[in-house]
């Protein structure tokens, strides 16, 4: 089973990768690479790159084959992070415990940060139509934009299940599931496994928003702004119960012998709260 020091080992790989990026730009303008930098080499625990590379070491193909996907698809997380802490979004003044991008170099340019890592990440896999496929649609109308939208149209309101659920596949599992398609076409994986991996992805990020919200508690941003959380509809013991309902889908939609996976979804849950104890009591 893989250790943390070999997660330490990926994410070490990913954040050098990533800090080469960003070029340096000259002329009125050069301030984007500084702001680009700034929210790009934030403390990060890089889990959707990482969910790249673990495949590609499952399906033991040099995890390097996967380094720019992987970074592509940070650099999009970085920018629905960016746009999500904006006053017309979720208003947040601190991320990763230090000040929101907008805070430090305004919100124009916060904006223009996020559309500049957005285009950067589609710029890397341009000659990869595959890739390129899955990830406009993990982040367009069905997927990360979707989401948020559902998320600001509910803000305030009455929202339920079902609606809830489609939030949390759009706003955070679809990133999650575009990861491990990458994943799965770099590595030449059947197409019965790339598509087991789509649901494992959907599965595994709802239970993963789930655990969010839960640590979060009572008192987060999401609960004063009266964002719809899960903690909106279920006491925190239901809650949970659904997080590790979702959480065996996944494991039981996942192809066989992927022990560097199941490292990556046990070790990041745990810093949610997760507990094992939970999960087979459940």
């Amino acid at each position: 089973m893989p250790t943390q020091d070999a997660i330490s080992t990926k994410r070490a790989l990913i954040n050098s990768h990533l800090k080469k990026l960003i070029p340096t730009i000259e002329g009125p303008h050069a301030s984007i690479s500084e702001s680009a930098l700034y929210s790009l080499l934030s403390s990060g625990k890089r889990l959707r790159p990482l969910l790249i590379l673990s495949v590609l070491e499952d399906y033991h193909v040099s995890i390097k084959k996967g380094i720019n996907a992987a970074c592509a698809i940070e650099l999009i997380h970085i920018y629905s992070l960016i746009h999500d802490d904006l006053p017309c979004m979720d208003n947040d003044d601190l991320r990763r415990g230090r000040a929101t991008l907008h805070k430090v170099f305004g919100e124009g340019q916060a904006l223009l940060t996020g559309n500049f890592l957005l285009i950067r990440a589609f710029e890397m896999i341009a000659r990869e139509p595959d890739l390129f496929t899955i990830l406009a649609s993990s982040t367009g109308e069905n997927g990360l934009i979707g989401g948020q939208l559902i998320d600001l149209l509910y803000e305030g309101k009455k929202i339920d299940w079902e609606t809830l659920r489609l939030m949390y596949i759009g706003k955070t599992a679809a990133l999650f599931s575009a990861a491990l398609q990458c994943g799965a076409v770099l590595a030449k994986a059947s197409d019965r496994d790339r598509a087991a991996l789509k649901i494992v992805g959907e599965h595994f990020g709802v239970a993963f928003q789930i655990y969010d919200d839960l640590s979060e508690g009572e008192m987060s941003s999401d609960v004063i702004q009266k964002k719809a959380t899960c903690l909106t509809l279920f006491t925190r013991d239901v809650a949970r119960d659904i997080a590790c309902s979702f959480l065996k889908k996944a494991l039981c939609a996942l192809p066989q012998n992927m022990p560097s996976l199941q490292t990556i979804f046990f070790s990041h849950l745990k810093g949610l709260g997760y507990v094992e104890k939970d999960f087979f009591s459940r």
